[in-house]
């Protein structure tokens, strides 16, 4: 890793050491020779944080003494990358794999565009190769549905070299310092789930486009720690993509998404939790729905003063 670094690589760690010592051992093998690693870790107690920082004494280590999430914890990653001067952020979930050649396509790609552009890789099923996780997503505000429409295609499924995007997955972006400087990051009060798409119509409405080049890949090894957690899960997804609608919608779109999709979805979603007897996820649809519907949207404040937050390195 350089220490002249056009690339500042970005990744979160909460109470899983090896995947994230899995997905720093990847990048290492990468054929981009400037880059360097942030890791940012969201209140782990598990002694994670300090294992990483002794295995890798050169990356920066941000600690929090709470866990803010995935979007106010991306957000300080990019807060220091700008700070050293990075020309690009690579926000990179921990259980993602890159292969060697991602950043340089996807840097290659950036300039191709005046980088005025961000850029995704395609991403197989870390768990199933044969199968794709991701490559390009898709908005509808009339309906509500942010759709992921080649998840589980086969991966030898063609695609054209760069694809446009509606929405690009936070599992892994790169993004050209004047995006940052333009729209800036996620909005912290999400805390988990939808943040990538809000900041993606974000990015779009300030005139930058979302690209995925298929040349780059990783795979994604799905930890799901939401997925520990269904009612939160659920709280988190619901409320916060009522808050994308509400933020992005014009009203004859959000109040077609009210009247109609949104009251068949939640009907789905309940019957779901009933099938599999995730009883206090039924509660936790009604939260979510209550506050998406009615929480007010201030704008978003950055929690930093209530927490504890140490960089060490970098």
């Amino acid at each position: 890793m350089s220490k002249k670094s056009e690339v500042e690589v970005v990744i979160l760690n909460c109470n899983n050491t090896r995947l994230t010592e899995d997905c720093i051992e990847a990048l290492k093998k990468s054929d981009y020779g400037s880059f360097e690693v942030s890791v940012v870790d969201n209140g782990s107690t598990d002694g994670s944080a300090d294992a990483i920082a002794a295995r890798y004494p050169g990356i920066t280590l941000i600690r929090n003494s709470a866990n803010l999430g995935f979007a106010e914890g991306s957000n300080q990653g990019i807060r220091h990358a700008m700070r050293k001067g990075a020309a690009y952020v690579l926000l990179l979930n921990n259980d993602a794999i890159v292969d060697k050649r991602m950043i340089s396509c996807l840097v290659q790609t950036a300039v191709t565009h005046k980088n005025r552009v961000a850029v995704s890789p395609k991403m197989y099923d870390g768990y199933r190769q044969r199968r794709l996780w991701f490559v390009y997503g898709k908005t509808n505000l009339w309906t509500g549905v942010f759709s992921n429409p080649a998840y589980d295609a086969p991966a030898t499924t063609l695609f054209d070299p760069v694809i446009p995007m509606e929405y690009a997955s936070g599992c892994c972006i790169l993004i050209p310092r004047e995006v940052v400087s333009a729209v800036g990051g996620f909005d912290s009060r999400f805390f988990d789930y939808c943040e990538d798409v809000d900041w993606s119509i974000r990015t779009r409405r300030a005139g930058f486009g979302l690209l995925c080049d298929t040349r780059a890949e990783l795979w994604h090894c799905t930890s799901s720690t939401g997925g520990r957690n269904p009612p939160r899960m659920r709280y988190l997804m619901t409320r916060n993509h009522l808050w994308t609608m509400r933020k992005h919608a014009t009203l004859a779109q959000f109040a077609l998404f009210a009247l109609a999709f949104y009251p068949l979805r939640c009907l789905l979603r309940l019957a779901r939790a009933v099938r599999h007897r995730q009883w206090a996820c039924i509660p936790a649809e009604f939260r979510g729905a209550f506050e998406g519907f009615f929480a007010p949207l201030a704008p978003a404040r950055a929690r930093l003063s209530a927490t504890e937050v140490r960089i060490e390195g970098g």
